[in-house]
């Protein structure tokens, strides 16, 4: 095949999108839809590999399956062993043994399942985990692994030709994008983590190969648009948006258009830089992450300075890597395998066993072990599967008998939210419980609780059942909403945060309602637990190095545009980070523990905000018991 220079610029340009996402650069918010720029061309260059060697009858299943394991094993083989020993002298044994586990499910191309599986809040942070990358590879080799089964199938039973596997292409992507729209909208982690959803991308790039020749006209403008498009998608395009779903059409098309074009004469695309990038894009992807994630880990601060250091060292590794391992030609795969199976069992073990234990003071693994220890507390703590209905909460709805019920003769607060709103749920629910109010709670995850409510299908369908049912139904019952939620899910898009917020808030005014919003808090870049231990494990304070900056700006400016409604609890002094008993109280990135939640709880409700709210219930304003026989019958 003649050399693409148009697809190894796209390749660099994928992963320039990816590595500066990852990076947190501004701007680059967009970069994620580079995964998306991979897909489409390793759909295209598998379908033509593939095609054309059924078409010629050469194609053999050992040949291809051989290659591939040369071509993409070896290199992420070096990657995972020296991570493995960087990582044994670094992390603390909890995290050493879950970097295992994923390293195992990662070199067997099931890390997309793993993840999945392990994606809710009760469950390891992802930002902890160097391997997390390597899901996209996984599916990929999924791909690689059904798709000449598919199409040999074809070419024998139905004796299709190139047309009519362009026919099949079309029909499969249309059924498959359908599918992944409903299912991003139902089961949104499965959905962006599985191949079925994501089949539909690379089967585009197939399609790219068998329209060949068809664009006659225009193709340097198409070209020229393609490349417009997909620097724009690096750009504008946010996590905010369901994905894969209709948006990820827009770098699919654009790779797709640019792939049809074959346009190789662009003085930009032939230059040096871009090709070298292009060529290294692979080693390029596998190593970025895992020097982001052990930088994050050391408590590197983000900013220019640091971002540079950091592109430094993953191009370094890079070339390395592309150097000494990707250019080997291996003569046999088998050698491959059993290195693979080798380092397989030692990732396994590994995992079970910790094997770095003795570098750490006990007291040390003990806090770094909170979260894992404590997770029938953490459940309880937020109602989960109950009053909490989180993504991995599969099957369950809001328990509205439980959650919901309203109490005659008792004020009834209704607490609304996301998961920032369940981890104070069950501190504030035994507060009210000795003033005499009673706690009401909704909470999901995968959305804001705004009136306007956008996100997971499940988490809206609470929301505005909530909003425009529940307290509509019952305003004479309810005396006042607590609304708390992780606001930072909206840092890239304040203003129509604010909007959403006055709306909501509008509106609860309007039912004579009192609402109150519990503000923004702290969150930091990897679980606080792990920080917790390195302090004590050095005798130093260092969680301010692992302070999540855009968390105390949201807070600061809605703390100035809802002043007498918002509660603020940024990094309150009055909590002590780690108690007597060595608890620490967040658990993660950014929720409480049950003893930072008491704390923080006993910290809203000393601040004027919630006195005022609270106030009615200590004027003998009761609630309307007329009106609760009449209504209640019906409310649930």
């Amino acid at each position: 095949m003649k050399f693409r220079y148009d697809i190894n610029a796209l390749r660099a340009l994928a992963v320039i999108g990816v590595i500066l996402f990852h990076f947190k650069v501004p701007y680059f918010e967009g970069g994620f839809s580079g995964v998306d720029i991979f897909y489409v061309i390793s759909g295209y260059l598998m379908t033509k590999i593939v095609i054309e060697a059924i078409l010629k009858n050469t194609f053999s299943f050992r040949d291809f399956y051989g290659k591939r394991v040369k071509r993409i094993i070896p290199a992420l083989l070096c990657m995972i062993i020296t991570l493995l020993i960087v990582d044994f002298f670094i992390l603390l044994p909890g995290d050493y043994q879950y970097v295992s586990k994923n390293a195992t499910a990662s070199l067997l191309f099931v890390s997309n399942i793993l993840y999945w599986q392990s994606s809710g809040y009760f469950d390891p942070s992802s930002e902890l985990n160097p391997l997390l990358h390597t899901w996209s590879l996984s599916v990929e080799w999924q791909f690689y692994l059904i798709l000449p089964i598919i199409l040999v199938l074809l070419k024998k039973v139905f004796k299709f030709e190139k047309k009519h596997y362009l026919f099949f292409f079309i029909i499969s992507t249309s059924i498959t994008f359908v599918i992944t729209c409903y299912f991003t909208q139902t089961k949104p982690t499965a959905s962006f983590y599985l191949l079925p959803t994501r089949s539909w991308e690379m089967i585009v790039g197939g399609i790219a190969y068998l329209a060949e020749g068809h664009l006659k006209k225009f193709k340097k403008g198409i070209a020229y648009l393609g490349y417009l498009v997909l620097f724009l998608s690096l750009l504008l395009l946010t996590t905010d948006l369901s994905w894969p779903g209709a948006y990820t059409l827009v770098p699919v098309l654009a790779t797709f258009l640019i792939i049809l074009a074959n346009q190789n004469d662009f003085i930009l695309l032939q230059h040096p830089v871009v090709q070298f990038t292009g060529k290294i894009s692979y080693s390029l992807y596998l190593w970025h992450w895992p020097v982001f994630v052990t930088a994050n880990y050391l408590g590197m601060s983000a900013g220019f300075t640091s971002t540079v250091i950091l592109l430094i060292i993953s191009f370094s590794l890079a070339y390395l890597s592309f150097t000494y391992v990707e250019s080997i030609r291996f003569q046999s795969s088998k050698y491959v395998i059993v290195t693979v199976i080798a380092i397989c069992t030692s990732t396994f073990i590994l995992s079970y066993y910790s094997f770095n234990e003795f570098i750490f003071k006990p007291q040390t693994i003990q806090i770094s072990n909170y979260t894992k220890n404590h997770l029938d507390e953490r459940k309880k703590q937020f109602s989960s599967g109950c009053c909490f209905i989180s993504t991995t909460s599969e099957g369950k709805t809001l328990d509205k008998e439980s959650c919901l019920q309203l109490q005659a003769n008792r004020q009834n607060i209704l607490l609304i939210g996301d998961s920032h709103a369940a981890h104070l749920s069950q501190s504030l629910r035994e507060h009210f419980e000795k003033e005499g109010i009673h706690l009401n709670q909704a909470s999901a995850s995968g959305c804001l609780p705004l009136i306007n409510a956008n996100g997971r299908a499940e988490c809206v369908e609470i929301i505005n059942y909530i909003y425009r049912d529940y307290i509509k139904t019952n305003a004479d019952l309810i005396s006042g909403v607590i609304i708390s939620g992780n606001w930072l899910e909206k840092i890239n898009n304040k203003e129509q945060l604010i909007s959403d917020l006055r709306t909501t808030i509008d509106y609860l005014h309007k039912l004579k309602i009192k609402v109150v919003i519990i503000g923004q808090n702290e969150t930091y870049t990897m679980p606080y637990a792990s920080i917790a231990a390195l302090e004590y494990e050095h005798s130093e304070s260092l969680w301010t190095n692992y302070f999540n900056k855009d968390s105390h700006l949201l807070n600061e400016v809605l703390k100035k545009e809802f002043k007498d409604l918002y509660i603020d609890i940024y990094n309150s002094k009055s909590i002590k980070h780690l108690s007597k008993d060595l608890t620490p109280y967040m658990s993660d990135e950014n929720h409480f523990t049950k003893y930072g939640a008491d704390l923080t709880v006993g910290e809203i409700i000393s601040q004027k905000p919630m006195k005022r709210f609270l106030d009615q219930h200590y004027q003998g304003n009761h609630i309307n018991t007329r009106a609760f026989d009449t209504v209640t019958k019906n409310t649930l």
